[in-house]
């Protein structure tokens, strides 16, 4: 089996260009702001140390005390 020279220049171009392309990109670390120890959970990127995290489903009672509605 003969390999012609241009395939052989072709592949070399092409192994060239791949590095040229791979050592020009940027590589970014993915996180999980979750895990971060750093800031109250709940509260944006940026925002102050007094940042508080609202409840998800604040307790309601559901009727007044004086409509006495849950048998009291």
């Amino acid at each position: 089996m003969v390999i012609s020279k241009k395939t052989v220049i072709q592949s070399f171009a092409l192994m060239i260009i791949i590095a040229i392309v791979t050592s020009t990109t940027e590589a970014k670390t993915i996180g999980n702001p979750a895990m971060r120890t750093d800031e109250p959970k709940g509260c944006p990127p940026g925002s102050p140390p007094s940042c508080k995290m609202q409840p998800a489903n604040p307790y309601t009672r559901g009727c007044e005390p004086s409509h006495r509605c849950r048998g009291d």
